[in-house]
Formats: C-alpha cells, sequence, structure tokens
C-alpha cells in the first residue's frame, strides 16, 4: 500500500514493515488512513517502523503514536535518520527503539499558527499546555524525571544517536556509514551548529563544518534579492486596484518567486476583465454550477480547515493561491464569479450580497460540515473497536436476532428423508434516538473573520457526538442491563461472571479465557467456541495491562511462553467512563466479527453526523444543524466476560 508519505510492506515472518519519510498530517496522508491500514494488519506479531520525519502535525502524530501503542504484535522502531519534532513523540510507541549511528532526534514543546483576539489567544495557549502533558507523559519512557524532560521540551533539545541512548530515548545504536537523504524544508528549527556540516550528509562527522553566519547571511542575501526581483514584477501594474493587496501576499509567501508574482498578476487583472461581445459574457462568468467556481469553494474551504488547524486530506493545489484571502474576500471573488462587481462595496456589503448566492453560505456550509466530520473522527475513543456496527431503516424497537450455532447433522439413510433443523436464538430489543445541536454563524463573526465559529466549533460538536457514542456503549457494558431471559448481561446462569474478584494475573485471565471458550449456544447443544480477542480495562489499571501483554516474563511466564501467544494477541482498550463505575473490574470481549455482543446502530442512509444549514432572515444569522441517530443495544452475552477485580 503505497501512501504519500509513508509505505506498508507485508514481510514472510508474520511482520510487517512501515516507512514514515517525510512530514506528518496537514498535507499527508490522514491519521484516520494510517489507523485503518495498521488495523488491516490484524494479529501481526513483529511490526518495524522506520522513521526519517522532520515532524509535523501534533494531532494526526498523537494519533498515530496510539494506534503504533495499541498494536497487539511487538514494535519495533528504526530511526533511519531524522526524527524530529512529532516524529520523535511517534518513535516512542516503540517497543524497542533503535537508532542509525548519525541519526538525530529533536523534542521541544508543541507550537500553533493562530490569530484572534485575548480570549482565543488564551485557548490556544491552554490547548498547547495540554498537548505538551501528553508529550512528557509519552517522553517518561525515558526514565528521566518530569523536571528534566520539561527542561529540554523547552530548550528544543537536539540529540545525536549516542546521545538519545545515555538519555533513554533509545534502546540500541545501530552502526551507519551510509549518508542520510534528509530533503526537508530545515528552516523552521534551529538547528545547532555541531549538526551543520559540508558535503551531502547533513549528520556526518568526517568533513569540515560550514561557517553558521555565512549560512545566515547567504539566506538574507537570497530573500532580499527575491522581494527584489518581486517589487520589479509589480512596478508598471501599482495603480490598479487590489494590487497591493496582492503584492504583500507575494512578499509574505516565502515559496513565492518573481514568476509566481507575474502569474498571480495576471490573475488579479483578469478577475474584472469581462469580453466586449454581450454573447461571451454567460460562459466567461459562469453559474454556480461552473467547476471553476466549485474548486474555487474547495480550496478556500481547505484553507479555512488548515488556518484553523483541522487536518486536511489531499489539499487541492489552489489552496496556496487562496490561503491568505479573508472571508471577505472569499465572499469577493465568488461575487465577481456570479457576475457581480463589488467596486465601492464595505466588508457588510460585501458579505450581505454574497449571502445572497448559493455559493457562499454553501463554501461556509461545506466547512463546517467538514470539520464537524473530523472531530468526530478524530476524537480519540475506544468504543468503535470492540463493537459491532449495524444500520437500521426506522425509528421503530429492533430485533436483533442472537444466532446459535447450526443445528448438528444428522445421518441420513439410503433414500431416507432429511430432518428439518432450526437455529436457536435470543432476542434483544433496542431503538435509536436522535441527538443533536444547531449552531449559529452570526454576520459580525464573518465580517469578522472569526475561524472559530464555522471550524473549531463544528469540530467540537463532531467530538461531543463522538463521545455521546461512548458514554451510551460504556454505559451497557457496566450497567447491567437485563437481557430477554430475565438475568442481567453479567450473571452466574451467563457463565461469563468470574464467581469471586481478582486481580489481573496470568491466572484470572486464564480462567476467564477458558470461561468464555466453554459457552455453548442458544440451543445449548454444542459449543460455539468464542475467542478473546479485546482486554477492557478501566485506565487505574492500564499500566497493569500494558506491562502483562508486552512482558510476560515479568509475570512467572518463564516457560514455554508460546502457549501464551493468545495473551499478546489481546488488544487492550482502556477508557476512563469504567473507571467511573469500577477501578478493579476488568472484562474480555470477543471479536464483533466472531459474535455480536454489544452493537452499535445508525440510521441508513445518514451521514455520521449529518448536517444541514439554513439562512435565518430575522436575525442575520445562518444555522448550522448537526444531528446523530443513534442507538446501542446488547445481542449476546457469550463474547464478553467480567471479573470485578481485586
Amino acid at each position: 500500500m503505497k501512501k504519500s508519505w509513508y509505505d506498508i510492506k507485508a514481510r514472510a515472518d508474520n511482520g510487517a514493515a512501515i516507512s514514515i519519510f517525510d512530514e506528518i498530517g496537514a498535507f499527508g496522508v490522514s491519521a484516520k488512513t494510517f489507523i485503518q491500514d495498521i488495523a488491516a494488519l490484524g494479529g501481526t506479531q513483529n511490526l518495524t517502523i522506520q522513521i526519517n520525519s522532520p515532524g509535523g502535525s501534533v494531532q494526526d502524530g498523537t494519533a498515530i503514536h496510539n494506534a503504533i501503542k495499541k498494536h497487539p504484535g511487538h514494535v519495533t522502531v528504526e530511526i533511519n535518520g531524522w526524527a524530529l519534532s512529532i516524529a520523535s513523540y511517534i518513535a516512542m510507541a516503540g517497543n524497542t527503539i533503535r537508532m542509525a549511528s548519525n541519526g538525530l532526534l529533536m523534542i521541544h514543546n508543541p507550537w500553533v499558527n493562530t490569530s484572534g483576539d485575548a480570549d482565543e489567544l488564551r485557548k490556544a495557549a491552554d490547548v498547547l499546555d495540554k498537548t505538551r502533558e501528553a508529550l512528557i507523559a509519552g517522553y517518561a519512557r525515558s526514565g528521566n524525571s518530569r523536571a528534566k524532560i520539561i527542561a529540554w521540551l523547552d530548550s528544543e533539545t537536539w540529540f545525536t544517536a549516542a546521545e538519545a541512548l545515555a538519555a533513554g530515548f533509545i534502546d540500541e545504536v545501530q552502526q551507519n556509514d551510509l549518508p542520510i537523504a534528509a530533503s526537508f524544508d530545515s528552516t523552521k528549527f534551529t538547528i545547532p551548529a555541531r549538526f551543520l556540516h559540508k558535503g551531502n550528509d547533513a549528520m556526518s562527522t568526517k568533513t569540515e563544518p560550514l561557517n553558521v553566519d555565512e549560512i545566515r547571511s547567504a539566506a538574507v542575501a537570497a530573500e532580499r534579492q527575491r522581494c527584489s526581483d518581486i517589487r520589479a514584477e509589480f512596478k508598471h501594474f501599482k495603480n490598479h486596484d487590489g494590487m497591493d493587496e496582492v503584492l504583500a501576499a507575494c512578499l509574505n509567501d516565502g515559496d513565492c518567486t518573481a514568476r509566481d508574482a507575474g502569474q498571480r498578476i495576471l490573475a488579479r487583472m483578469g478577475r474584472d476583465a469581462f469580453p466586449v461581445g454581450a454573447t461571451h459574457i454567460e460562459s466567461v462568468v459562469g453559474t454556480s454550477q461552473d467547476s471553476r467556481g466549485k474548486d474555487f469553494q474547495e480550496a478556500c474551504s481547505q484553507s479555512l480547515l488548515i488556518r484553523a488547524g483541522v487536518r486536511v486530506s489531499n489539499p487541492s493545489p489552489m489552496v496556496r493561491d487562496v490561503e491568505r484571502l479573508n472571508i471577505t474576500a472569499m465572499a469577493e471573488n465568488i461575487l465577481s464569479m456570479n457576475g457581480k462587481r463589488t467596486h465601492g462595496f464595505g466588508r457588510a456589503d460585501i458579505i450581505k450580497a454574497a449571502m445572497g448566492t448559493s455559493d457562499f453560505p454553501a463554501l461556509l456550509a461545506n466547512t463546517a460540515g467538514k470539520a464537524l466530520q473530523q472531530g468526530y473522527e478524530n476524537e480519540p475513543t475506544t468504543h468503535q473497536i470492540w463493537t459491532g456496527e449495524k444500520e437500521v431503516a426506522d425509528f421503530k424497537e429492533q430485533s436483533f436476532a442472537a444466532l446459535s450455532e447450526a443445528p448438528g447433522l444428522l445421518e441420513v439413510a439410503e433414500l431416507g428423508e432429511y430432518i428439518h433443523g432450526i437455529f436457536g436464538e435470543g432476542v434483544e430489543k433496542f431503538s435509536i434516538k436522535t441527538f443533536g445541536r444547531v449552531l449559529q454563524i452570526s454576520r459580525q463573526a464573518l465580517i469578522n473573520d472569526d475561524l472559530q465559529a464555522f471550524t473549531a466549533m463544528p469540530a467540537a460538536f463532531g467530538s461531543s457526538a463522538r463521545r455521546k457514542e461512548a458514554d451510551i456503549v460504556y454505559a451497557k457494558l457496566t450497567g447491567a442491563p437485563v437481557m430477554a431471559d430475565g438475568d442481567t448481561l453479567f450473571h452466574a446462569n451467563h457463565g461469563n461472571l468470574a464467581s469471586v474478584g481478582a486481580a489481573l494475573s496470568l491466572s484470572s485471565l486464564g480462567e476467564a479465557r477458558a470461561a468464555m471458550r466453554r459457552q455453548k449456544g442458544i440451543a445449548g447443544t454444542s459449543h460455539i467456541d468464542p475467542q478473546p480477542r479485546f482486554l477492557i480495562v478501566p485506565v487505574a489499571l492500564e499500566s497493569t495491562a500494558e506491562a502483562m501483554l508486552n512482558s510476560l516474563v515479568l509475570y512467572g511466564a518463564t516457560n514455554d511462553t508460546n502457549n501464551l501467544q493468545w495473551i499478546r494477541n489481546l488488544t487492550l482498550v482502556a477508557d476512563p467512563r469504567l473507571d467511573d463505575v469500577s477501578e478493579t473490574a476488568w472484562y474480555l470481549a470477543a471479536s464483533p466479527n466472531q459474535i455480536d455482543t454489544i452493537v452499535r446502530a445508525y440510521l441508513a442512509g445518514q451521514a455520521r453526523p449529518y448536517y444541514e444549514e439554513n439562512l435565518e432572515f430575522l436575525v442575520d444569522a445562518m444555522s448550522i444543524k448537526s444531528r446523530l441517530d443513534f442507538g446501542c443495544g446488547v445481542i449476546d452475552f457469550r463474547g464478553l466476560y467480567k471479573n470485578t477485580g481485586a
């Protein structure tokens, strides 16, 4: 499976290798796709992750780190070149971490590009503080104190392989005399002078160091020349309307060359140009169905999401052309594409006129809808990996049959009659419900270029929808729902409740496994043998469970550890909702592909979550409604087991 910034290859030893050799997130493959691909590896026993990356999106990097941590097999991380910023945090997810002798590792505090008033900046600072706590927890793998890790983060600390080994960040240094091809943009980092060398190998210690002052002087001179060349392009166009804005955008864009500036000048001048012949006006201006207008709307939507810190997969090439436009400028462009001139209009007039088109409200709704979807998909919940999923046609009470084993085959004599067999079944009933909220985007928010109104707030609604699902699912797991036979989900009569609470151990897990595998079908005639696939614990037991799944020898498994491989293959699920009920109880669950236990049900044909917009004439606003049609039910107790712990 070839991706734009990573590659997954299967290996013959029941293993796989993943290469992450580019920036993470933003303009790369989404964390969602990475998680789906790593999940598709199933019970891979040996996973190798090779890293050569300058870092990137903290949001994507954190999700990737967590996905690697949850992988049931042994994960070996090999730092082949650079593991900088969030890439170094991803590396910390490995069970074993190796680093090339000429590699580099760097850690620093998270940072973000943002804008807004004092309150918005304070909110951004709060998010950064919480993000740093997550990084500190990951780097704690090194065994260093919290104070020392914070000091390294505060000072943007770089480590050679030997230094990383001494600091505890890696377990082994791999001798490697090959040059490392790190063709990344390093200008965002302050690389220590001791790492700057001549030659093709940026990390070689065999060549003469470059003069840092010479490097900086050359960079300054090149930037001055770039700006001078761009100003020369604008010399004959400075009196044209709007050229000051275009010039400023070109000068501020470090990637813009004089040739690029010339193209932007032509684009600006052509935006308000119309052919003389009236018969051609319609085809040039276009309509709301014009593909040019649709491409522009999509690029603007993606640009707004990126500016607000929302990850965008495979952004349009046009994003760079519109990334510096504010909301009013986008509205002005849409009016121009619809054949409406805005000369002499103020911000309020432009927004009002744009809201009268179909394209500008569609742009806002599309942006808010994508933010809503991203918030829903990226919310770090655990309930969806061990529960089943179904779609239902309506809100009526649903009846899902828990089918037992097929009836046994009977011997049929020559010319004998075949006997009809009947599936046993148990029926549990529940219905889906509607959950939703309405978000208003005011005219004032649009004039003020308030990104929070239709990016961060819808994303928060999406996250809330996913958390609502998790609340309902774990309430079923811990709330003792009554089954069709009159007994609660976990009951002695069901054979899925430990008679005496016991702490997590090889012995208690073995007893739980045996009890689950002895389960018979509803007809009670033959075994269905549910296989434990998930170990579900409160976060109070997460560290204990991780140690058990990854280091069996510490728990007495000194002989014949192959017989205990099933424990290593368990997927650990830890959720704080369980702690609210009990900090000692733990559960085993079978794969939903083998047997339905707790299932999530959604209304068929509806997006998750669904959104729609509506213009409100009386209050000068546009409302966006977020809706999730969701239900949860317990289908069969046979694939679940509970121990109250000790």
